[in-house]
């Protein structure tokens, strides 16, 4: 983020910046800079992953242990040579070169593609003639025709149809809730209309807060319990049957005490959830939809980091919104998403007045706008007045493909357990994909991956990782998503993005930061109302508008006063995912114990405060494994 700005400052042989936290900050000659960017280097290199703490035989002998535990694990072991192939090449596809196979862990970020679906999409696309879907010409009504297929194939993979839901394609799951947003219909100002949120949720979700607000809408969050990081049962359930006095003595001071006035609810409701954190991977109960229901609100299920692993049953469970992105349950294509709505409740998205586009119009005239302006265009009927301009049409075989790709892998592996337990098996038996293999391996390398990181310690009893939520041992209230920070022997924090750095050396992608989701590291911190205010109302408007993330770094600074940090290193696992990367990870983490992170040189003092009035212009270097904290305000360094 910082680039252009620093690019902007001229040569600088005299000053280094450096940081080791969001709390210490310290400016040196260049000589004394170097010295320390070579103790930190040296770290570094100690602290890597070396072939002295990794064997194959080791790693044999601990697949063996977990394979008679889990002995249906091998079931789609074979994919990872046939459709994976990527993450274990050791040459690179463009120059030739040798390097490093991937260990891959950000599983929550995105889907690796399958070779065979995508070659089977491709097949397809190159085999077919296409045209822009708005014609019905024959090319048009071939795209038509592939358009239909895959809105029907995502309809039967969470086993419903077009008699009960349609589905409105967006680019990905945040344009599903920008419509969700836009359009639904909370009244008119005063109407008594309410936002309920859960406070674990994607900032995608939380900006449908704002246009809630604009019309006149109430909106409340709904709690986490700091420990599990699920929301909070009892004042959850209080607020959405609308008695908050009943939630006070449920809610701890991290908690948002926020209630709805008594006015609040006597309009149109809508409550936002996730199906899955995408965060701590927590599984938030698919009960919550019909209690909601049941109590006179409209449930919008944001299932953008369920669905990749796990069956959404649409006969059973019956949101009224569900937002999604395929590429992350298939990986290809990117650029396609849908809002899923149910039919009885499509009413309830308006578009009646606004800016339009072609396709989301049936009718418009220039001449009329000058004799009646509320005339002059007519919003095209159901769902097309959604879909601005023309769809993504030539993606949607790879859709209906990876759909069908991921019903091939569930059957690979409902087969394999049939024939472990010497039963038939019949593929027709469900017209629809329960998952279940998916979610079972899933399940088995998450718990394992649980199991070894709370075994870490250093030698004076200090845990090395601090797992946040859930950490129960083949638990199926969380998913593949496993959110730590790294401690010194001391209990505090490491910089995240430094593990993420060291991370990087060795081909393992982890992810670091806050994931878009505020409310889950508030929580898991006890983060109260006052110790943000405090932070907001310091800031600077000036240093607000130049960067946000100036904000968040503040606010992390105030945190390591009392050893909190907002974010954290995501682990994500998906089927594709294999012992050896698991292993290896482990590994790699362990050796984390080697580590000496106290690379700081206690006798350069020297502290900078925001404002430091540059006499000529210079240019801040930095170490490249450690996070700047720098921001240009005209002549101005702030730090």
């Amino acid at each position: 983020q910082y680039s252009q700005r620093v690019a902007t400052l001229a040569s600088l042989p005299q000053f280094i910046i450096m940081r080791r936290s969001s709390t210490l900050i310290r400016v040196f000659s260049s000589q004394e800079g170097d010295e320390i960017q070579n103790q930190l280097t040296s770290s570094l290199r100690e602290g890597g992953f070396h072939e002295s703490n990794f064997s194959e035989e080791n790693m044999e002998e601990a697949y063996d242990r977990f394979v008679a535990k889990n002995p249906d694990f091998p079931a789609l072991n074979s994919l990872r040579e046939t459709d994976f192939a990527q993450l274990d090449a050791t040459t690179n596809y463009e120059t030739g070169k040798e390097k490093k196979a991937e260990i891959y862990f950000d599983y929550t970020g995105a889907m690796q593609p399958g070779k065979s679906h995508v070659m089977r999409a491709a097949e397809l696309q190159t085999g077919l003639a296409l045209g822009n879907p708005h014609s019905s010409n024959q090319t048009s009504t071939m795209a038509t025709h592939w358009v239909l297929r895959a809105e029907k194939a995502v309809l039967a993979h969470m086993n419903t149809d077009a008699s009960e839901y349609e589905v409105i394609w967006t680019p990905n799951a945040s344009g599903a809730c920008r419509l969700v947003a836009q359009w639904f219909d909370f009244g008119k100002s005063g109407s008594g209309a309410a936002l309920a949120i859960c406070a674990d949720n994607h900032n995608s979700v939380h900006g449908i807060r704002e246009e809630a607000l604009k019309r006149g809408a109430e909106v409340a969050y709904l709690p986490l319990d700091p420990e599990t990081l699920h929301m909070n049962r009892a004042a959850a359930s209080s607020i959405l049957t609308g008695d908050f006095s009943k939630a006070k003595p449920h809610l701890k001071p991290s908690m948002i005490p926020n209630p709805f006035s008594k006015k609040a609810g006597s309009g149109k409701k809508l409550f936002a959830f996730p199906l899955q954190s995408n965060v701590s991977g927590v599984k938030h109960s698919l009960d919550w939809i019909p209690y909601a229901q049941e109590r006179g609100w409209l449930v919008m299920a944001d299932a953008a980091a369920f669905m990749p692993t796990n069956f959404l049953d649409l006969s059973k469970y019956k949101p009224d919104f569900i937002t999604m992105s395929f590429y992350k349950l298939f990986g290809h294509p990117t650029g396609v998403g849908a809002l899923v709505v149910r039919q009885e409740k499509a009413h309830l998205l308006l578009r009646k007045e606004g800016w339009f586009a072609g396709g989301t119009i049936a009718f418009n005239t220039v001449a009329g706008f000058g004799a009646d302006r509320e005339k002059a265009h007519e919003m095209a009927p159901g769902k097309d007045r959604f879909e601005e301009g023309t769809v993504n049409y030539a993606n949607f075989i790879g859709v209906k493909c990876g759909l069908d790709y991921l019903k091939e892998v569930n059957n690979t592996g409902e087969h394999y357990r049939a024939k472990l337990d010497g039963a038939a098996w019949d593929p027709s038996v469900t017209g629809y994909n329960n998952m279940k293999s998916i979610t079972l391996r899933v399940r088995q390398l998450t718990n394992y991956l649980l199991e070894e990181l709370n075994t870490i310690h250093y030698p004076n009893g200090q845990k090395l990782v601090k797992v946040y939520g859930r950490s129960n041992i083949d638990d199926a209230k969380r998913g593949g998503t496993i959110p730590i920070n790294i401690m010194d022997s001391n209990g505090d924090f490491v910089p995240y993005g430094l593990i993420e750095e060291m991370a990087n050396r060795h081909h393992i992608s982890i992810r670091t930061g806050c994931f878009c989701n505020p409310g889950i590291h508030e929580a898991y911190n006890f983060l109260t109302v006052k110790e943000v205010g405090q932070v907001l109302a310091s800031m600077p408007d000036q240093l607000r508008r130049l960067d946000s993330t100036h904000t968040q770094w503040e606010l992390n600074r105030c945190l390591n006063n009392n050893k909190k940090m907002l974010g954290c290193i995501r682990i994500s696992v998906g089927f594709p995912t294999n012992f050896d990367d698991v292993y290896r990870l482990i590994v790699f983490i362990k050796s984390l114990l080697e580590c000496d992170w106290s690379f700081d040189v206690p006798k350069y003092k020297q502290r900078v405060d925001c404002g430091v009035r540059l006499s000529q212009q210079v240019e801040v270097r930095k170490p490249q494994a450690l996070v700047d904290d720098i921001m240009v305000v005209g002549d101005t360094i702030q730090i």
